[in-house]
């Protein structure tokens, strides 16, 4: 081993400036038998007391590493470059190899690095970025991974529990950030305890763990968790006056209760928020009830409107001869987790959570904006908005509307804006004001879901109503036939004799039938839309639908 390489054709060489760049340069010929060593290989090979020189470089590949290492060497036999370990003296040592084959004596030319310390130092940089800093568990990243491979694996059940320390924050107040990270580090070392082979807990910050139980199905897990709740129980000697806590869990089970980590994640918490509202400390199984449900899209509807989940369809209009003349403007929402949401189900919440506002101008204004482009293709063509109670009965309602029109620049009096008969009801003067003052600027009013009242019909007279939108529930009660007399049809009948006579046009909407129609149409009723001649779509699709019929017309 004491000649030169052969650098015919190789670009790799002993020299001074590559001794201090490499730790070793190897010569092997086929079958790995080291030919040639450089000076610096042989001090670096010999560092480790004990180690010797290597007569075979496979044999101090570690095992692990040789067959891929031999697969490199056949996929590129020319020049390759792998990560693998050796062992020196017994001592495991990480390095990098670049290869080059000397063509004229079918030899390699083997140019190494050590990369022990970077390999230490990115292992501990990995774990970091895995693992919590307080208390070493597995983070929300680890957790992440370790529930979707399950999910990759197709092993299941398995539950997630959430846990939220109840009185933590008063400890944490009282005492001092240092005495609550004692408090969460003893909450971790009880907690692991309990734990069985393949179960996994992690922190997910501040006072929240959530716990893995690897095969168990909710209520199996429910019945584990019962020593949680013992064990988080007993005094904590780490605070001053032995502290006492609790912990409000709520668990999710895979596959039932959300396919995916972030619903399962996010199902947990909501069973972990009703623990804490039915009195803390205590397990809860997540359910699909309307409480819970509820919450789930109130928590989603924040992130929903900064993600711009919430979008505008529109359901076509036709007159009696199925002309298509205008739409209702719907909005709609589609979440991440949650999927399609309707209206029955998010209105209320929005409502209530004091965000309709918002969104009700954020609806008129994206309506408005289309119903400039659909002028494009018939200046005549007209468009619904629903208005909520809360909209209508805003301070600033009639501004509001006038400053989107002047935005827009859409012509006034191909708006439409719906509200509720129960809303007309009991509106006040001031909100009548507003009414007339926008019916002044062309702006045309209608009543939706007309006969659900129970009350004096003088506001059709008293209010600037155009037209009335009768409930589908009524057009869904109507009995067979163009002409026929039950109960149901006569009241329909009713109701468009009475609009025509105090000269409003009717609509009807929930049309879904062709009896229905033709019995609209004998009844005089002015506009009818449903599924019978369009359901809700897309702008695009409403733009095609036009083009549509202007070809056929042409």
């Amino acid at each position: 081993m004491n000649g030169r390489i052969d650098t015919r054709g190789l670009h790799c060489m002993t020299t001074p400036t590559l001794d201090r760049v490499l730790d070793a340069v190897l010569r092997v010929d086929a079958g790995l038998n080291v030919q040639f060593i450089s000076e610096s290989g042989q001090r670096w090979f010999t560092r480790v007391p004990g180690s010797e020189l290597p007569r075979n470089f496979a044999e101090i590949v570690h095992p692990e590493d040789l067959p891929g290492f031999r697969q490199s060497m056949a996929d590129a036999p020319e020049s390759f470059s792998c990560d693998l370990r050796v062992l020196k003296g017994g001592t495991e040592c990480w390095i990098n190899l670049r290869s080059y084959l000397l063509t004229a004596v079918q030899q390699h030319v083997f140019c190494i690095v050590d990369i022990s310390m970077w390999k230490t130092e990115d292992s501990a940089l990995r774990h970091a970025a895995l693992h919590d800093e307080l208390t070493g568990l597995p983070n929300r990243a680890f957790l992440k991974k370790a529930v979707e491979q399950r999910m990759l694996d197709g092993v299941f059940p398995f539950s997630v529990a959430l846990l939220d320390l109840d009185g933590f924050k008063k400890v944490n107040d009282t005492y001092g950030h240092a005495m609550g990270d004692a408090v969460l580090i003893e909450t971790t070392k009880r907690l692991q305890k309990l734990l069985n082979p393949g179960d996994i807990m992690a922190r997910l910050g501040g006072d929240e763990f959530v716990i893995l139980f690897d095969g168990k199905n909710a209520q199996a897990a429910q019945k584990a968790l019962k020593n949680v709740l013992l064990a988080v129980a007993r005094p904590y000697d780490t605070a001053p006056h032995n502290a006492y806590l609790g912990v409000s869990i709520g668990v999710a089970e895979y596959p039932m209760h959300g396919e995916d980590y972030s619903m399962l994640l996010k199902n947990a918490d909501t069973a972990m928020y009703f623990s804490k509202k039915s009195g803390k400390n205590r397990v809860t199984v997540f359910a699909l009830t309307d409480a819970n449900v509820d919450f789930s899209i109130k928590a989603a509807i924040h992130n929903g409107i900064q993600e711009g989940e919430f979008f505008m369809e529109y359901q076509p209009q036709y007159d009696m001869d199925r002309r298509l003349i205008g739409a209702e403007a719907l909005m709609r929402w589609t979440n991440r987790d949650l999927g399609r949401v309707g209206p029955d189900q998010f209105i209320p919440i929005v409502e209530d959570s004091g965000l309709m506002p918002f969104l009700g101008k954020w609806a008129l204004r994206y309506s408005c904006h289309q119903l400039k482009k659909f002028h494009a293709l018939d200046p005549d063509f007209v468009l619904s908005v629903n208005v909520s109670p809360i909209q209508f009965n805003s301070d600033h309602f009639d501004q509001e509307v006038l400053e989107v029109i002047a935005e827009t620049g859409i012509d006034p009096t191909r708006l439409i804006l719906e509200i509720t008969e129960s809303t007309l009801m009991s509106s006040q003067e001031k909100t009548e004001r507003a009414l007339a003052h926008l019916r002044e600027k062309g702006i045309r009013f209608s009543i939706d879901d007309f006969g659900t009242g129970f009350s004096s019909l003088s506001y059709l007279t008293r209010l600037p109503v155009s037209s009335i939108k009768i409930d589908r529930a009524f057009i869904t009660a109507m009995g067979a036939g163009p002409s026929a007399e039950t109960s149901d049809n006569k009241l329909v009948c009713a109701m468009i004799n009475l609009a025509h006579s105090i000269d409003l046009k009717v609509v009807a909407e929930g049309v879904e039938t062709d009896m229905q129609y033709a019995f609209l149409k004998n009844a005089g009723c002015n506009l009818v839309q449903g599924y019978l001649l369009g359901k809700p779509m897309s702008a695009d699709s409403m733009v095609r639908a036009f083009r549509q019929q202007l070809e056929v017309a042409a």
